[in-house]
């Protein structure tokens, strides 16, 4: 923590980029792991954080946070440029870490500034991680109607409920977890977001395995686990607000990040793997081309203070046909995929191709993100 940032560097993301690619073009050992195909996903979030640690310490993970925070200064776009550089030199995805970009921001702008200071380095760093909340079993796309229940208890609130789809939670140190503080008929005016220690008593965890054998999601269920009320992210009542701040940047500006793999994961499987049409190729390339551009514009548009809103769902509908237009032509150039021996690459397209099937879903359905875009943006009855 003791490293100083260096003014050219925050000043000028271009500079900052190249010493990212110099350092990366040293291969550290942890690097060099990362790059390996690695199916298991437990094994992947150790690598990872490994990685994250060797960036944290190098200071790279920490241009683009606030000084005040642990970080180096600077803004989203040093971020976008890290996770663009290190895509390029082979690591697969964020894994884990995707909630640098999802959680962190929010955390950042409305979290409580000690416990922040505090939790920023240590998710940087890979020492600890996070995990999302929101989804119950009777409210999944209609977040406003959770029943999960927040009551004040002296000088802490006792949270008691189940969420489900609880991303990454199984590996999780934190969990931002929305609760109902108000009555129920307050729906989305009676919510509060609070951040919960996972290793509590009282929390129980239950990876769920997908279609894809990872498992990312979890259920988890809270029994009157106190937190204290300096953990409330944003107002009380006020956790609305902290979703819509979340969801800015899980439908819009997290959109960089992820094509910067997908788009190395493209031309990677056109270059060395079997015939792949150029009807195919060409659509996926048109499509990453199209959340590149809305989401490079979020990254702008974030980077000099303001938000998406719900314009982010724009970037969210394109990001889900350009993942599912890349794995059609990965398919299409693989057509055994589903009967070919196991190695661990074989197993890696297996994953990317099942995820890309329900990417319509997850961050809000695409039935709901074509609602925001009816209702918000073109105002029409």
């Amino acid at each position: 923590m003791s490293k100083m940032p260096d003014p050219t560097l925050v000043a000028d993301v271009g500079a900052y980029a190249a010493a990212v690619d110099g350092w990366c073009a040293t291969r550290p050992p942890a690097l060099a792991a990362a790059v390996r195909p690695i199916p298991d996903y437990a094994t992947r979030v150790e690598v990872m954080s490994d990685l994250l640690g060797a960036l944290f310490d190098a200071g790279w993970s920490r241009y683009g946070w606030p000084e005040t925070l642990g970080g180096l200064g600077g803004s989203i776009l040093h971020r976008g440029a890290m996770w663009q550089t290190l895509a390029a030199h082979g690591v697969a995805s964020m894994a884990v870490f995707e909630h640098l970009e999802v959680l962190l921001p929010t955390l950042a702008a409305l979290g409580p500034t000690d416990f922040v200071a505090d939790a920023l380095p240590a998710f940087l760093s890979g020492r600890e991680r996070w995990a999302q909340g929101f989804s119950e079993p009777d409210a999944g796309s209609d977040l406003a109607a959770l029943r999960t229940r927040a009551v004040l208890d002296g000088d802490a609130y006792r949270i008691t409920g189940r969420k489900i789809w609880t991303s990454w939670a199984k590996y999780g140190t934190w969990c931002l977890v929305l609760a109902r503080t108000g009555t129920t008929e307050s729906r989305h005016r009676g919510l509060t977001a609070f951040v919960v220690d996972l290793r509590h008593p009282g929390v129980e965890v239950r990876a769920i395995e997908q279609a894809n054998g990872t498992d990312e999601l979890a259920e988890v269920t809270f029994d009157d686990v106190p937190v204290p009320a300096t953990r409330i992210v944003g107002d009380l009542d006020g956790g609305w607000k902290v979703a819509m701040h979340i969801l800015s940047h899980e439908r819009g500006t997290y959109a960089w990040f992820r094509q910067c793999f997908m788009y190395r994961d493209l031309i990677g499987h056109v270059a060395d793997g079997p015939a792949v049409s150029d009807r195919a190729v060409g659509d996926a390339l048109c499509d990453i081309a199209a959340v590149a551009a809305t989401s490079g514009e979020g990254l702008r548009l974030h980077a000099s203070g303001a938000t998406l809103g719900p314009r982010a769902t724009i970037t969210k509908l394109l990001l889900c046909e350009a993942e599912r237009s890349i794995q059609d032509a990965v398919l299409a150039g693989n057509a055994d995929l589903a009967l070919a021996p196991l190695d661990d690459t074989t197993a890696l397209l297996r994953q990317e191709y099942l995820f890309s099937r329900i990417v319509t879903v997850y961050g809000g359905s695409q039935q709901m993100q074509l609602e925001t875009i009816a209702k918000q943006l073109l105002e029409l009855p």
